[in-house]
């Protein structure tokens, strides 16, 4: 076992918990705040504002954690780890979480939300269930907004791609072959960003029943026709756009491999550390300043901003990796890590406690303004996401 890296590494969980309680407080931002104008907002809202970013830091420690074993048995000399139980370990980590969460999705929340279960009798009900089912609705414009009902799932199918591609991927990754591998993946995504909207929209709306090209408003859930721009937002954001930042986390695992097992100096130690500090800081100080719009659509953004934080996430991944001094004190603080640990049930909850919450079906008198209802749904989520964890994730699923 690495003595850099243990089975319960708190500082990776701190970074999981990071991660998760930015997502909420994006969600939490446009449910239950709005969108004011971006003059208006001030350093905290501002940082909601871009809590889209926490399922990038995922992706980048997903692509870390799960390459490792690749570029173990790379640098040991032996075979690649058996493809058969990879996919097993997956499966067992996620997909009863996931079930459980999905059943009650559309056997609970829907009906709550909806007022009955009508809309699974509709083609676009139809192509919702069947395609959560396997883990493969972000690969249909139809499921991907999950029936305004939990619209985070998206990432969760990515990941879930990602994962059937690891056995092809981790190998390309290995020792040096990471040099030609990682620009190739960079130059993938920026591709596939910049030009695959153009090249498939029209496509998508010629080929695709309009009864199945049905959109829910993220805010008020409201079905509507597709509109061209989410089109684009929807094939800009598919595997092949989003593959930079798992290949930077295996980047990331192919360098603690072969530097940071073997005791990296305490000068190295030092300079990672403050490296990653200053990314924090930097990052913090550039979002708060920049529109959610360029995040959203912007072309500077695509091509310089996002590889620039990705690239930070990595090293900010590897520094809590090797519990450099000042990220493991930032990042190991007890609370984060709880919340870190039961991040994945959190990710998969928070979103339909808050629409609850937001549409006053859940506790409806309990507290007036945004801040008491943040703070509420906030509670709620960590009590559904505990009792989730200890149901379905603390025995029967491995660590990573």
């Amino acid at each position: 076992m690495d003595p850099t890296l243990s089975d319960r590494n708190r500082a990776l969980d701190g970074i999981r918990g990071l991660a998760i309680l930015w997502v909420f407080a994006f969600h939490a931002n446009a449910l239950l705040v709005g969108w004011p104008s971006d003059a208006s907002l001030g350093w905290g809202p501002s940082l909601a504002q871009k809590g889209l970013l926490g399922v990038q830091l995922f992706f980048v420690l997903s692509g870390f954690l799960l390459a490792r074993p690749w570029m173990q048995v790379a640098e040991a000399g032996t075979p690649y780890p058996r493809i058969g139980r990879f996919f097993t370990r997956r499966a067992r980590r996620i997909l009863p979480t996931y079930w459980l969460h999905l059943a009650l999705l559309f056997g609970l929340i829907l009906p709550i939300l909806r007022g009955s279960f009508v809309i699974l009798g509709t083609d676009i009900g139809q192509t919702n269930l069947w395609l959560h089912i396997p883990l493969l609705h972000f690969l249909h414009p139809g499921s991907s907004s999950s029936l305004g009902l939990n619209m985070a799932l998206w990432s969760l199918s990515i990941e879930a791609q990602f994962y059937l591609l690891l056995p092809l991927l981790g190998p390309l990754f290995v020792r040096n072959r990471v040099l030609i591998a990682l620009p190739a993946a960079l130059a993938v995504a920026l591709l596939w960003k910049t030009y695959a909207p153009g090249l498939l929209t029209e496509w998508l709306y010629l080929n695709v029943s309009p009864s199945r090209l049905v959109f829910f408003d993220p805010v008020s859930g409201h079905a509507g026709p597709f509109p061209v721009e989410m089109m684009r937002f929807f094939l800009e954001r598919q595997l092949p756009g989003e593959i930079i930042a798992f290949a930077l986390g295996m980047a990331a695992a192919n360098l603690y491999t072969r530097v940071g097992s073997g005791g990296p100096t305490r000068q190295r130690l030092r300079s990672l550390d403050a490296t990653a500090l200053a990314f924090l800081v930097l990052a913090t100080t550039a979002l708060i300043h920049l529109s959610f719009a360029e995040i959203l659509t912007g072309v500077g953004w695509r091509l310089l901003g996002m590889p620039l934080f990705l690239a930070g996430c990595t090293l900010l991944v590897l520094a809590a990796a090797l519990r450099t001094p000042l990220i493991d004190r930032i990042f190991a603080s007890p609370v984060l890590a709880l919340i870190g640990i039961i991040s994945y049930s959190l990710f998969l909850w928070h979103e339909p406690v808050l629409r609850l919450v937001a549409t006053g079906r859940l506790l409806p008198n309990a507290c007036d303004g945004a801040p008491c209802r943040i703070a509420l749904a906030l509670g709620l989520a960590m009590l559904v996401a505990a009792a989730s964890y200890v149901l379905t994730e603390r025995r029967r699923a491995p660590k990573v």
